[in-house]
């Protein structure tokens, strides 16, 4: 493997008040941006100054506010709330209420990469182990999406505690993003 090779996929992050969080997830990605990847930032309406944090640590970086706020109609209300009120708790929702659609702004924010394939983490991640040339030579021998190891939380000693695998790594024109969670990856 050649250490200099430029990585074949771009990180794509969903930001909205990560100046905090955001410059620890870029710091674990130091070797990936010094071998010429590509860190692209979709900024959903911040007020801490993340858009421009982003920019100042490499990031390709759109600003689009409040594009994704959609509202919830009185059908929706009544439909989750049907399915999830027990006895005689009160509604989760009401006709109005504001929701982030995750779903739309993933399949958005990817269209803003140069590359196909891209992994998703969210801004408080960070990676901890990174082989980009392993990645790579997945991504050449044809993958279309890859699971890795999550580490939800360490003991005190810095040992993995809760693990499970994951998938937002994957080839944009293979899967796409559906429904009111965000985790929700596809066929397409």
């Amino acid at each position: 493997m050649n250490n200099n090779t430029k990585p074949k996929f771009s990180i794509v992050v969903i930001a909205k008040n990560e100046a905090k969080t955001l410059p620890r997830l870029v710091g674990s990605l130091k070797e990936f941006q010094t071998r010429g990847g590509e860190i692209v930032c979709l900024d959903t309406g911040s007020k801490d100054g993340t858009a421009d944090i982003a920019r100042k640590l490499g990031c390709k970086v759109e600003e689009v506010g409040e594009r994704f706020i959609t509202f919830i109609s009185k059908t929706q209300a009544e439909e989750i709330n049907t399915k999830f009120i027990v006895e005689d708790e009160q509604p989760i929702l009401k006709e109005g209420d504001r929701l982030f659609d995750y779903a739309s702004a993933r399949n958005y924010a990817v269209t803003l990469s140069s590359e196909n394939f891209v992994a998703m983490p969210d801004c408080d991640e960070m990676f901890t182990k990174f082989n980009i040339d392993k990645i790579n030579e997945a991504i050449e021998e044809g993958a279309g999406r890859l699971e890795y190891n999550f580490v939800f939380a360490h003991d005190s000693f810095g040992n993995e505690m809760i693990k499970f695998l994951h998938s937002k790594f994957y080839d944009r024109r293979q899967f796409t993003w559906r429904g009111v969670v965000h985790e929700c990856l596809f066929s397409i």
